[in-house]
């Protein structure tokens, strides 16, 4: 897809892979339209890169873990797609949450809040926006999955699930072709240097420097995905290595190997 004069939707837009990839798609000549909870922060990256790109930028800050507030958003963005000038050709699904810890010692809201944003969001978002993407020329949808997904990882057993969730419905709405000229690409990052892993408090020590990669890095290899029109992509040479050896090892070996082999989990 040529991305120069389209308009992308781009949720958890205030931070990590989201606000580098919001600048990314910026410099390619794409408008946006922009959602994040915080936000301050959300108002400084659409100033930013408005600013730096010349590009046409809109945010409405939304807790889209909440139903009213996704409604809300959805509203706000089929407002603009009554204006050519504004109507969506990218929904980029992006925003996301989790945490760091035992299933055994988390809390429900913690769970019920990552099932909301990593699977209710993006399901509801696609679902909700589809009549309007199959409107335009070309459209494509963008999942930001993860590595995770493919295999066990102990502490992040329900965002490592949710994760799996969005690349079998991607999957799946690739084998259905969706309606219209309308493009998915699936995106798989492997370990990203984002806010996520500070506030969890997970010990990366054990994690090769060469297997964390920067925000800005990942967006860049997403833009490449999206402008060659690819469908199922994994961020780096580990997470294709290891949805590799998801498939083919036993299951038992795959979760003796997995326990303890990127780190251990902390103390309840």
């Amino acid at each position: 897809m040529d991305l120069a004069g389209r308009t992308a939707i781009v949720t958890g837009a205030s931070r990590g892979i989201g606000r580098s990839l919001a600048y990314a798609l910026a410099r390619q000549g794409c408008h946006l339209l922009l959602t994040a909870l915080e936000a301050e922060e959300l108002a400084v990256v659409a100033d930013g890169i408005e600013a730096e790109c010349g590009v046409l930028v809109a945010s409405h800050p939304a807790d889209l873990a909440d139903p009213a507030g996704r409604t809300a958003f959805v509203e706000w963005i089929r407002e603009r797609g009554d204006a050519p000038d504004t109507s969506p050709d990218i929904l980029v699904n992006n925003a996301g949450a989790g945490w760091f810890g035992a299933f055994s010692d988390s809390s429900w809201d913690s769970i019920e809040r990552t099932l909301q944003l990593d699977v209710h969001v993006p399901t509801f978002l696609m679902h909700a926006l589809l009549p309007l993407l199959k409107r335009r020329p070309e459209a494509m949808i963008v999942n930001i999955s993860s590595a995770v997904g493919h295999l066990p990882y102990p502490g992040l057993a329900v965002y490592g699930a949710t994760k799996g969730y969005l690349s079998s419905l991607s999957a799946s709405l690739q084998c259905e072709r969706l309606p219209g000229n309308v493009h998915l690409l699936c995106f798989h990052p492997g370990f990203t240097a984002t806010s996520f892993i500070d506030s969890a408090g997970m010990d990366l020590h054990k994690v090769p420097r060469f297997m964390i990669s920067c925000p800005d890095a990942v967006a860049k290899r997403i833009v490449r995905a999206m402008k060659r029109d690819d469908a199922w992509v994994y961020g780096d040479a580990p997470g294709r290595l290891g949805a590799t050896l998801a498939g083919i090892l036993p299951h038992r070996l795959l979760v003796r190997l997995s326990r303890d082999f990127y780190w251990e989990l902390p103390p309840p």
